[in-house]
């Protein structure tokens, strides 16, 4: 069986639990890293077991072994870094916020249609188990008609004016960072757009969003979400319905979820996984890659540029 051979362009967090779940998938070989410096290159592909560790972006780019980039690099390089492997004629995942606005995920979407390449952000929570399964039920009319989504993810990140999180420079602010994956839910269960948006909206000293509640009101049903650096949130997704309630905890890396009809749990459901849980979004895509698509069916451009739109409609009401 052919395996997809990626490489992975930044050496931070989420590039180390994405590298250590190629372990868990079958057609995916993670064989390079790159970073902007040799010493974070080399110390990351020791960990991992690679045989390429370079010191430059374009060095991986240029490599005609790699079938495909992970791209896991600050918000802000997302576009420009994803553009240039696109470039380069690879086939791209790119950590979400994919962009972060509207008109640069439009021109990357284009331009990956234009070199006739892959493209995908990675929200990784489409594809997991729990979250499919809660799909199936609701698909299934367990919970009746579909009434409200309550979603959120937050917690207490300690201020610091040159961090990701925070910094206007590197793209920082809860909505981005976390609040995508609340409204990612929102849509995946929806599937259309408000009709109004209420958002209140609490600033750290830098000017970035720290504390974010939304409200989408749809005329006959409702998503409350919310997300914060400033204090734990309760970081659970509801999906309530007439005659029964969907509870997923940790949804963002979702792992289970429960099926209540009043206050008794009537359906679990758990994956059982020993993963983090990136391996799921990377079996996929790398199938994706060897079937010769463009595009996820379930994390399609279309999905990207919906996300796109509502965060920044949210934005807006800041």
């Amino acid at each position: 069986m052919r395996k997809v051979k990626w490489g992975i362009i930044g050496t931070g967090r989420i590039a180390g639990e994405f590298a250590s779940d190629f372990q868990f998938v079958d057609n995916a070989e993670l064989v390079a890293v790159a970073s902007r410096s040799q010493s974070s290159a080399d110390e990351f592909a020791t960990r991992f077991g690679l045989v390429k560790a370079y010191d430059s972006y374009e060095k991986l780019y240029a490599d005609p072994e790699i079938d495909a980039i992970y791209v896991a690099t600050p918000h802000n390089f997302h576009f420009e870094n994803s553009k240039a492997a696109l470039t380069a004629g690879k086939a791209v995942l790119c950590e979400k916020p994919i962009t972060v606005n509207p008109q640069d995920f439009e021109e990357l979407r284009a331009f990956a249609q234009e070199k006739d390449c892959y493209l995908m952000e990675g929200m990784w929570s489409y594809f997991h188990p729990a979250i499919q399964k809660a799909q199936q039920w609701v698909n299934e009319g367990r919970i009746g008609k579909l009434v409200q989504v309550k979603a959120d993810f937050g917690y207490a990140v300690p201020f610091d004016a040159e961090s990701r999180m925070y910094s206007p420079k590197l793209a920082g602010g809860a909505l981005l960072d976390m609040g995508i994956y609340p409204i990612a839910m929102a849509w995946l269960f929806m599937r259309k757009d408000p009709k109004e948006l209420h958002v209140i909206c609490h600033k750290a000293s830098t000017g970035v969003d720290d504390d974010v509640n939304i409200l989408f009101d749809y005329g006959d049903e409702t998503a409350n979400l919310a997300t914060s650096f400033r204090s734990k949130l309760n970081n659970n997704l509801f999906v309530i319905g007439t005659e029964a309630t969907i509870r997923i905890p940790f949804f963002w890396k979702a792992s289970e979820c429960f099926l209540y009809q009043g206050d008794e749990q009537i359906d679990y459901f758990n994956d059982g996984r020993k993963s983090i849980g990136f391996n799921h979004e990377l079996q996929a895509v790398s199938q994706d890659i060897l079937d010769g698509k463009k595009q996820s069916d379930i994390m399609p451009h279309s999905n990207s540029a919906k996300l796109q739109e509502l965060m920044a409609k949210v934005s807006g009401k800041f």
